[in-house]
């Protein structure tokens, strides 16, 4: 693992629940390593990452100078700080900054910005933003709020992401929560604080529960219960309060909902910076309402992935929810719109990356010297998804020493996006005039390499930095293995591999593509197959004696395409007697035709 970067010094982290501690922990989950924690003294150290506690105030005035002190020691002053709340840590930064401390950077969130109310605050914000090497924030509407107070700032916004997950079916989540398969359920999930808007939203569904059956389900708690509770009892709102969802809860609960309500509004001292919540929503196929305040009209698009609406208007609240409840075409339309958009644009990592580059985080004084790693990377209208792969190769603490990009006849522009490493790696591109499929390029590029070690890694995978250490430690650490591989993700789904065993492989393929071999055992594709050429591959190495050697952990991830390299069906899908109800799915049979034509092959 590689030594940390960056310090992130912060008041908020998980376990503790919300929306910064959320933010931070999966920013700081993605960075494998390049980012440690400091939080304060009798916080749970138990969240994401390299997590220590120190001393952050004192009884005296100033009361957060022990965080001066913090930020100038010995550790600190080897990574940059980088700081989520600029009152008091921005300020204890600015003050060490100014005597040689580290460098820092501000994230803002929103309520930061709020909370520089007077001259004085105003003036310190100024002071502390001009001495930050730079400043993130969470949304458009933020970077506006904080150009407003720092005008002419370099601001990069880096959006919330969202955990990509496997969702339970809204039937299997209703049967678990013993709710009727047709009850209508609006939801909303929030820390009971008045600008979340859960009032407005008791007193529209007063109305509506008038007029039919619907459940109101409210996930959360904080200082407003009490009065939520009075207003529920008062309008005669049926109300499902939960108070203290665990996170597997709150993902039934979101699964199981017809409409996610939180119609947000701005107040003078506080404002939503985003809303993560709402892309939780989205990823389970839920549309929202959300109010027209703050950030929250970019976490949910009008008419696209929910509505906005008039966060004080109970009318207008009222109007969005029957609208919903009343269409289920529109309800399905917007919650599929909103969960493919979650899928492909809110995805930590891209979130982790682009954070990296901009504070220039590289792993190049851990890097190893790899003058014996090739990797071939075959692609196939991959440009969108290409510059992930290939940034994620740069970021490396073993860089490659061979790069090689063969373009199987794509109709993208693929060699574009070579031209932006060529100044990070050693890379080449070839393209093919006409499609000649996967096994063809990944033998060119093996050919065109020389390096004693290869990894035929695909254009939709994105290595962990210390992947291809891992892989050439394990190679050489086992004299005897031809190739070393892994576990990975598909999105968000873990596959687990096993250790090597012959008989077992004969039976399923468990070794994916991505794995580092040894030059002299490389047989080469059988580039007469359509599917399971790494499985054909993986039987003819072990039929020559070799075995391969398997490393526990995760070490990359294939970002699904509807059209790509790497696609994957449940493994239901082939089991099901398809000939019994007289049709089958074409990826079922071309995967049954396939897989024959292996097992002959191999006399399995």
């Amino acid at each position: 693992m590689p030594t940390p970067k960056i310090q992130l010094v912060t008041l908020d982290y998980p376990p503790e629940r919300g929306g910064v501690a959320r933010y931070l922990g999966n920013l700081v989950k993605e960075s494998n390593g390049a980012i440690s924690v400091t939080v304060p003294e009798g916080h749970d150290a138990s969240g994401p990452g390299i997590v220590s506690t120190a001393q952050m105030s004192r009884k005296s005035w100033p009361h957060w100078w022990p965080l001066v002190r913090l930020s100038r020691n010995t550790e600190h002053r080897t990574s940059i700080i980088l700081v989520s709340h600029v009152f008091p840590v921005g300020t204890a930064s600015w003050i060490s900054k100014l005597f040689g401390g580290p460098d820092y950077a501000l994230i803002f969130h929103g309520l930061d910005i709020r909370l520089a109310q007077g001259a004085w605050k105003r003036w310190l914000l100024r002071r502390i933003c001009r001495k930050a090497t730079h400043l993130f924030t969470n949304s458009e509407f933020t970077k506006k709020e904080l150009l407003k107070l720092v005008p002419k700032s370099e601001v990069t916004v880096i959006t919330p992401g969202v955990e990509q997950r496997k969702m339970k079916s809204k039937e299997d989540a209703r049967r678990l929560l013993a709710l009727e398969p047709q009850q209508k359920i609006v939801l909303s999930i929030a820390r009971l604080v008045s600008r979340k808007g859960v009032d407005v939203s008791i007193k529209a569904l007063s109305r509506i529960q008038t007029k039919s059956d619907v459940l109101y389900v409210v996930l959360g708690d904080g200082p407003e219960r009490q009065r939520l509770e009075q207003l529920a009892a008062e309008s005669k709102t049926q109300i499902r309060w939960i108070l203290d969802a665990d996170d597997e809860t709150k993902w039934l609960w979101l699964s199981a909902a017809d409409v996610f309500l939180l119609p947000v509004r701005e107040e003078r001292e506080d404002v939503e910076g985003f809303g993560i919540v709402y892309l939780e929503a989205a990823l389970a196929g839920v549309p929202s309402i959300a109010g027209k305040s703050g950030g929250a009209g970019e976490a949910v698009i009008h008419e696209q992935t929910g509505l906005l609406v008039n966060p004080k208007s109970i009318d207008d609240v009222e109007q969005g929810i029957i609208r919903l409840l009343d269409d289920a075409e529109l309800r399905l339309k917007l919650g599929q719109q909103a969960k493919e958009r979650a899928q492909k644009d809110f995805r930590w990592s891209d979130r982790w990356l682009k954070m990296s580059r901009v504070l220039s985080i590289s792993y190049a004084e851990d890097a190893l010297p790899a003058d014996d790693i090739a990797v071939v990377v075959p692609c196939y209208n991959h440009a969108e998804v290409l510059p992930r792969t290939l940034e994620a190769l740069a970021r490396q603490t073993l860089v490659p020493a061979e790069v090689v990009v063969v373009d199987d006849g794509s109709s993208d522009d693929a060699a574009s996006v070579v031209k932006n490493f060529d100044t990070r790696l050693q890379i080449r591109f070839i393209r093919f005039e006409t499609n000649r499929g996967a096994p063809a390029a990944r033998n060119e590029g093996a050919r065109l390499t020389t390096s004693p070690f290869l990894i035929f890694l695909d254009a939709d995978a994105v290595l962990v930095p210390d992947a291809l250490a891992a892989f050439r430690t394990a190679l050489k650490n086992d004299g005897h293995a031809a190739f070393a591989y892994s576990n990975f993700y598909w999105g968000a789904k873990r596959f687990r591999a096993q250790q090597f065993d012959g008989a077992a492989l004969k039976i399923r393929n468990f070794i994916h593509t991505s794995s580092l071999l040894r030059r002299s055992a490389f047989p080469g594709f059988d580039e007469s197959l359509k599917k399971f050429q790494d499985w054909d591959l993986w039987l003819t190495i072990a039929e020559r004696g070799s075995t391969g050697v398997w490393i526990d952990r995760e070490l990359y991830r294939i970002e699904p395409r509807k059209q790509g390299i790497s696609r994957w069906l449940p493994r239901v899908a082939y089991l099901i007697p398809w000939n019994f109800f007289g049709f089958q799915p074409k990826e079922v049979g071309r995967y049954r035709e396939a897989e024959t034509i292996v097992k002959t092959k191999h006399k399995i």
